[in-house]
């Protein structure tokens, strides 16, 4: 290629926005880290050359390949690791005393039911079956 045609295919400023817009659009980022950014890439567009801006953001995204690279070796190997299991008894929970007051305040109420229809001892019981009811 010449230097017309790479100059051709260069980005201005603003169309380099434009795809870091679409990128963010996609990742689903939030407007306050789009807005974050924005004015990061506008520094960096301000403060370095095209070449130098270039050099250093591949200088950089290559030691972080590096970087992700041990990490993933990393994960593999402790992936490998046998752990071994907690022993841990669920402990036995008491009924409370409020529960236990009420199950017996409860039956105290159904006895109490039964007595009024069976009457005492099975009385009323007794003489429904001889009457034949």
């Amino acid at each position: 290629m010449t230097d017309q045609e790479l100059t051709k295919r260069r980005m201005d400023e603003e169309q380099a926005l434009g795809f870091l817009l679409l990128a963010c659009k996609q990742l689903g980022y939030s407007l306050d880290q789009v807005q974050q950014i924005h004015s990061s890439m506008n520094l960096q567009f301000n403060k370095h050359s095209p070449d130098v801006a270039k050099k250093e953001g591949e200088k950089w995204f290559s030691s972080t390949k590096s970087t992700r690279r041990n990490n993933y070796s990393n994960l593999k190997n402790e992936s490998n690791k046998k752990y071994k299991r907690a022993n841990v008894r669920i402990p036995k929970i008491s009924e409370s005393n409020r529960s236990r007051k009420l199950r017996e305040k409860n039956e105290r109420i159904v006895k109490e039911l039964n007595r009024m229809e069976y009457g005492p001892c099975g009385l009323f019981k007794l003489i429904r079956k001889c009457r034949g009811d």
